[in-house]
């Protein structure tokens, strides 16, 4: 799959609602909602093409584009006079999307999120004397501080999403225990740098 930016696309979707309820969105139906972000991708309609894989890139783009409008949309809000905490309540609206009925609903879109964001972080390289290792990009202390957090969130978010769940199959809350205490290993070796980063946390601050 090739894909490139554009200014203005005329891609149109147009469905019934509820179509997609439940549903992976066709390939197609993708690259059409792409489209009309700005967004234009060529499919690979070979036999050798590997569906899945497009589908779910496809689909990861598409989250891009519209967390780009999200920041577009509250950004006029804040310009309108909205404070941090209407801003939060907006944002809960992600959860309406999602259909969350329950507190185990929301905490697996809280652990989704956290482990998507765990990868994003260990797999983009950064700036910095930390060289890439293997599947963990480069970066400096600041960014190897915030990949461990990361995935710690990512751990206890399991764990809780485990914990919530009186439907879980057998074994998977001694997994989620497990995940656990390695999310405590990673916060304690993330806290090995929180004096170095106070520190320069109080130089930046004399820097204005």
């Amino acid at each position: 799959m090739v894909s490139s930016a554009a200014s203005k696309a005329n891609g149109k979707a147009n469905g019934k609602p509820g179509e997609w309820a439940g549903e992976v969105i066709p390939l197609e139906e993708l690259a059409a909602l792409l489209a009309r972000f700005g967004m234009i991708v060529r499919l690979d309609a070979s036999a050798e093409a590997d569906q899945e894989l497009q589908a779910a890139q496809l689909a990861h783009a598409l989250l891009g584009v519209v967390e780009a409008h999200a920041t577009r949309a509250e950004q006029v809000y804040r310009d309108a006079g909205a404070a941090p905490p209407d801003i939060t309540q907006a944002s809960l609206m992600a959860f309406a999307g999602v259909n969350c009925q329950s507190q185990g609903d929301e905490l697996a879109l809280i652990q989704w999120r956290a482990t998507r964001l765990a990868g994003a972080l260990g797999a983009l390289d950064f700036a910095g004397p930390i060289k890439r290792q293997g599947e963990v990009g480069s970066g400096d202390s600041l960014i190897r501080t915030m990949r461990l957090t990361a995935a710690a969130l990512s751990g206890m978010a399991t764990a809780a999403q485990a914990a919530a769940n009186p439907h879980r199959e057998p074994g998977q809350a001694a997994e989620a225990g497990q995940t656990l205490a390695k999310a405590m290993s990673a916060l304690e070796r993330a806290a090995q740098d929180v004096h170095r980063h106070r520190t320069i946390g109080e130089l930046m601050g004399m820097t204005d």
